[in-house]
């Protein structure tokens, strides 16, 4: 084979293999876009002028993780309203919030934006119980 005739098979291989990767490429990002976002836990935002919804939560509870889905699902809806914040036990900043409020894993504690408490449930939630709740402890319609 001459050289002309490899420098053409060559290039014309290359074309397959970039078209591949840059699929592959474009796919990878749209999947990690659609990925859920992951929750703040920086508690430091009760009393900074928005409204908080914080979870106490713990991994070994199952009915912990189903109000995180919860939130997960109605999130959107307040954004700009209400931030939504994960106190993880497992964590020195949880166990220290936990323990000042006495609250337990699976309490949803609301706070206003200047920081009082105002009200704290430990039932099970589901997107519309939610919604529900936030409409009603912050006069939301």
């Amino acid at each position: 084979m001459s050289k002309n005739n490899s420098e053409a098979v060559s290039s014309k291989s290359i074309w397959p293999k970039l078209i591949t990767f840059t699929f592959i490429f474009i796919v990878i990002v749209v999947a990690v876009s659609l990925l859920p976002r992951g929750f703040s836990q920086d508690l430091s935002l009760v009393g900074q002028g928005t409204n908080v919804v914080i979870l106490v939560h713990d991994n070994n509870v199952i009915q912990s993780a189903d109000t995180m889905v919860a939130m997960n699902k109605v999130r959107d809806e307040y954004e700009g309203r209400v931030e939504f914040v994960v106190a993880d036990i497992m964590t020195p900043d949880g166990r220290t919030f936990a323990d000042r409020y006495g609250l337990h894993p699976t309490a949803l504690v609301f706070f206003a934006g200047n920081g009082d408490r105002l009200d704290t449930i430990y039932t099970e939630q589901v997107g519309e119980s939610l919604r529900n709740i936030l409409n009603v402890t912050y006069g939301y319609q």
